[in-house]
């Protein structure tokens, strides 16, 4: 395709449009070239005519070079220390935290049966907070996902049949790391875009698979890594699930948080104790240790959801760049370009007459 800014190189915008338009032919003809059956000697004679067999055979030498082998060494020792500390995280942390989620879900649970269930009781000291109530924030609880349960019955003041009663439950789901990836880079696939296709949250975890290097696991997957659990407003940088929620929600849920009424401290009511002692100050205090474990992992995380250089998410900037290099190293197994070189050659054409008017 001719250059469409040609004659058109007397302004700002037409010269820049006129160099971006080469440019990116340029690289278009260039990668066109590497999707060639013989990339970068397709019918090309050798430099030198009448090349001696010394020369010949030196350069078959430097063709058979490995050249993709140091290049997969470097990836894999930086992929490798990203695994390390991602199941260091997962084993200290996520595994900790949510084993106190589940002694949470454990004392709910027995208090939730301890209420009566007959037409007298529960006395009003035993009662859960009412559904449209507006419930505390724990920390441990999927807020969103705060919905209603009948768990008593109460006579009918009118004489009529007994009359349900309603209250508010939430859902305790997992913690987890959640890394940030481009899912054509990080399963290898070689007729994607990597970095160019869409972005999305994965979980990284030991226990989970994927495809390309992460067949055995996730850990050490994506560009960046995030501790991913309800907002406990520790960190105002660091929101609930960093962005991930959808994933959270997906591990499927621990158990339930009933929010009982009376006075409310550290936002768990305190009638939860009138049906299983202790409750209160229970769940208080694992919930402290919950959110200690959070802020000591963010800290090992580093930005962006904490300001600390020496978190890890720096050190997987640098894993992720050498897992570019691999992918384009091997990118001879793809059929389409690596960038959509013609849609933007497209818009370049189809927008000439303002891009050439512009004059600044």
């Amino acid at each position: 395709m001719a250059n469409p800014f040609e004659d058109k190189q007397d302004t700002t915008g037409g010269k820049a449009g006129y160099n971006a338009f080469e440019e990116l032919s340029s690289e278009k003809a260039y990668d066109d070239e590497t999707l060639s059956d013989n990339p970068g000697d397709s019918g090309r004679p050798f430099p030198v005519p009448n090349s001696a067999p010394s020369y010949i055979e030196q350069r078959r030498a430097i063709q058979g070079v490995d050249f993709i082998k140091p290049q997969l060494e470097k990836f894999e020792n930086l992929k490798k220390t990203c695994e390390a500390t991602d199941d260091f995280f997962e084993r200290e942390y996520i595994d900790k935290i949510n084993g106190k989620k589940s002694e949470i879900v454990v004392i709910m649970a027995e208090a939730f049966t301890a209420i009566p269930p007959s037409s007298v009781d529960p006395a009003t000291n035993r009662r859960l907070i009412l559904p449209e109530s507006t419930a505390p924030t724990t920390g441990v609880v999927y807020q969103a996902g705060i919905g209603s349960v009948s768990y008593a019955v109460s006579p009918d003041p009118g004489g009529g049949p007994d009359v349900e009663i309603f209250g508010a439950k939430g859902q305790i789901f997992p913690d987890i790391l959640a890394a940030y990836h481009y899912p054509d880079l990080s399963n290898q696939n070689f007729d994607g875009i990597p970095g160019g296709d869409s972005g999305t949250f994965i979980r990284v975890s030991r226990t989970v698979t994927a495809s390309g290097f992460y067949a055995t696991n996730t850990l050490g997957i994506g560009e960046t890594v995030y501790h991913s659990g309800d907002n406990n407003g520790e960190d105002p940088i660091a929101p609930a699930y960093a962005g991930a929620v959808g994933v959270v929600t997906s591990q499927g849920s621990l158990g339930n948080f009933y929010f009982f009424g009376g006075t409310v401290t550290n936002d768990i009511g305190a009638n939860i104790d009138v049906v299983r002692a202790g409750s209160s100050s229970s769940i208080t205090a694992l919930i402290q240790d919950i959110d200690d474990l959070r802020k000591s992992l963010r800290v090992a995380i580093g930005p962006p959801q904490i300001s600390n250089q020496a978190g890890i998410n720096t050190l997987r900037d640098s894993k992720l760049r050498e897992e570019r290099t691999v992918y384009y190293d091997r990118e001879g197994a793809r059929s389409n370009n690596i960038y959509p070189y013609e849609s933007d050659l497209d818009a370049l054409a189809g927008q000439v007459t303002p891009i050439s008017a512009y004059n600044s």
